[in-house]
């Protein structure tokens, strides 16, 4: 063989090339799946830890204080006047999430909202105690703003209040629906009034969950993509969720449960039997677009519009739920819709729910088994 004829052989000729492409890009291809799967794995496993410690900033919250916070509460200047209603002039809104700061190695931004109290009008905290919190977010639920004070996580909060069997005129509150519930009752905070600061508070504890359905039977905590902060904002800082606008309601920091499940009757263009379950507001616009509306009317669907205040998560299938004893399952999507009101009331004798295909009361039905999620 000539030295030129062995010069020529020393290269892959094409075909030979090509082959080698092909067979990197099936095994690339066989392999993608995996390591996709492997990282949703991770995140789930983060997500499960966030959970997890959240769960137990409320347990040790309750066993501190005998008693579970609300899904909003009001945090009180005690050494400011009071006015003619007897209620502290300087206070503030605080999430659940704002009250469990001090469990979840947050105690100096706790402090900001709690002895911060500066002598304006409103009284208002900078944009820098409302930080981005690593232990709120979900990994497969990444943020628009990294700042942000996102939050992936959300309590149960009972029944909806635009649950359209409710009765006409002010919702009311029944602890015997959820877990978590409305204790902003001074009017000097600044926001829109909800009407329901005069009722009583509900207020509900670990005691009274494990006396009745039992804390392993009961929802304390899910994921929403549409959860969007851990706090109503600042003036100014994030306009569409601007603590002037917006009224409390469940759905800002909790999750709910419908009576009905099929009923279209509220708006043209919402589809409750996609929104009133796990997964079914998806379709939903993202919180980069969402605007500053309380109506709910067609074409208005909003941050804080009650049709976000179902579970909804960025896992396929489902969402990660917290019970009240501290475990953690994985709740599917095609959970009967039963089932999943009944986990969510924490008194199945005195709850609200019925189920409206058999016209049955909850204290009548079969309490859930493990098996039917």
């Amino acid at each position: 063989m000539s030295l030129a004829n062995q010069a020529r052989r020393k290269g892959f000729t094409l075909v030979e090339l090509l082959v080698v492409i092909a067979i990197i890009g099936t095994l690339v291809a066989l392999l993608l799946p995996a390591v996709q799967s492997a990282r949703e794995s991770a995140r789930r496993n983060t997500c499960l830890n966030n959970m997890k410690q959240l769960q137990l900033a409320l347990q040790q919250y309750d066993t501190s204080l005998r008693k579970l916070p609300g899904y909003i509460n009001s945090i009180e200047d005690v050494t400011s006047q009071k006015d003619g209603n007897g209620q502290y002039e300087k206070a503030r809104r605080a999430s659940w999430v704002v009250m469990t700061f001090p469990y979840i190695e947050q105690t100096a931004l706790y402090d900001q909202w709690s002895k911060n109290w500066p002598n304006t009008t409103p009284v208002q905290l900078g944009a820098q105690n409302f930080a981005s919190i690593e232990g709120l977010i979900c990994p497969s639920d990444p943020p628009e703003d990294p700042l942000a004070p996102s939050l992936s996580y959300v309590a149960n909060a009972g029944q909806s209040f635009v649950d359209t069997t409710r009765s006409s005129g002010i919702p009311t509150e029944n602890v015997a629906n959820g877990v978590f519930f409305d204790l902003s009752k001074n009017l000097n905070v600044e926001g829109q009034s909800d009407s329901r600061e005069a009722q009583p508070a509900s207020q509900c504890s670990m005691d009274y969950v494990s006396a009745n359905d039992g804390t392993s039977k009961t929802l304390m905590l899910s994921e929403n993509i549409h959860a969007l902060f851990w706090s109503y904002a600042p003036y100014g800082t994030y306009p569409d969720a601007s603590n002037a606008d917006v009224a409390d309601g469940k759905h800002h920091f909790g999750f709910t449960w419908h009576n009905r499940i099929s009923d279209d009757t509220d708006t043209a263009d919402i589809d409750e039997t996609k929104t009133t379950r796990i997964n079914g507001a998806a379709d939903l616009l993202p919180p980069s677009v969402m605007v500053s509306s309380q109506s709910g009317a067609p074409g208005s669907e909003t941050a804080f519009t009650p049709y976000y205040g179902y579970p909804n998560s960025a896992h396929p299938s489902g969402v990660n739920a917290a019970f009240c004893d501290g475990h953690i399952i994985f709740l599917t999507e095609n959970i009967d819709p039963q089932i999943y009101a009944q986990l969510m009331t924490s008194n199945y004798k005195r709850s609200s729910y019925v189920n409206q295909a058999s016209n049955i009361a909850d204290r009548k039905l079969p309490q859930p088994s493990d098996s039917d999620y």
